[in-house]
């Protein structure tokens, strides 16, 4: 798939549920409506295997809400993984189940997994999650780098005033552990645009206070990747650290990345309000490839050139 402005999209994004079992204080408005969804297991399959064999998709990232919440996850993932033509299947997670799947899950056939992890103070990390536990999601990323859903990407939202002092010190953790480690600033989304304007960390802060602390070196960007990555270095530690910029920095004419929400709505940029409903053409046995070509286009024709940021919808609705 080729867009009008020349982009390869290649990257698919399924979020399996709007459900969580957090409420980070970035992506879930206290007023939220409760999440009510779980996509139907045959139409994520069907929809992957015609959009991997007809259409270019070469990458799947597993997303919701919390990804871990959904049932039969481990033999959808062994159904993906029989599709030849996609290359790798990926999982972005809050880790707080992860510890007692991650085994089952790499048998099954994922290939990595992204954690979220912004702080490693026991009580920030409740502030931030609304209740969340620290010691499960550190777990869960201990138990993954050992089953081998590596490299184990750790991502970590800036957020002045509440772990901005961290980030060092998260890095010091990561890289000890063989994880990247990627710093993110805050996006303003949907009804949460405020928690920019209130905590936004610029990625040229980041870089200058992790400077105090690593060498860091930056690496050739691949095709498509949304993060800067510099090779790091200091007291006897080496790895990989990631600054991901979309507000001072966005990588909009690189991006190739094409949302399917847990409703069945493809989303074809998070900044913009307009999705199609590929749910039309499911009959809730079979796809209709022709409907479901046809709708395709209409989204891929809609991804705009810069996001406008006119997004209304949360990124547990998205798929984050």
């Amino acid at each position: 798939m080729i867009d009008g402005c020349g982009r390869t999209i290649d990257h698919l994004r399924l979020s399996l549920t709007d459900y969580c079992n957090l409420a980070c204080r970035y992506c879930v408005p206290e007023d939220a409506p409760s999440p009510s969804q779980m996509i139907d297991t045959e139409f994520a399959f069907q929809v992957v295997r015609w959009l991997s064999r007809d259409h270019g998709i070469r990458n799947l990232r597993l997303t919701g809400g919390e990804p871990l919440l959904f049932p039969g996850l481990a033999p959808l993932i062994e159904r993906f993984g029989t599709l030849e033509s996609l290359h790798e299947i990926s999982l972005t997670t809050n880790a707080q189940a992860l510890a007692q799947h991650a085994l089952a899950l790499r048998a099954a056939g994922l290939s990595r997994v992204n954690v979220s992890l912004d702080t490693l103070d026991p009580q920030r990390f409740s502030y931030i999650t609304r209740g969340g536990r620290i010691d499960r999601t550190l777990a869960g990323i201990e138990a993954a780098v050992e089953a081998g859903l590596t490299p184990v990407k750790i991502n970590v939202v800036a957020q002045r005033g509440l772990n901005h002092d961290e980030l060092p010190d998260i890095a010091y953790w990561g890289l000890s552990r063989g994880c990247v480690v990627r710093f993110l600033e805050v996006m303003p989304i949907g009804p949460l645009t405020h928690v920019a304007d209130q905590h936004l960390v610029p990625a040229a802060e980041m870089l200058e206070r992790l400077g105090r602390h690593f060498e860091l070196s930056p690496i050739a960007t691949r095709p498509g990747q949304p993060a800067t990555d510099y090779a790091a270095t200091a007291a006897g530690l080496r790895g990989v650290i990631g600054i991901i910029a979309p507000t001072t920095k966005p990588f909009c004419d690189r991006c190739r990345r094409l949302r399917l929400t847990s409703r069945g709505e493809l989303v074809p940029c998070v900044h913009d309000r307009s999705s199609t409903c590929l749910a039309g053409a499911w009959d809730g046995q079979r796809l209709d490839v022709a409907l479901a070509d046809h709708l395709l286009a209409d989204a891929i024709a809609a991804k705009p050139e810069v996001g406008p940021r006119n997004q209304l919808i949360t990124m547990t609705a998205l798929g984050g």
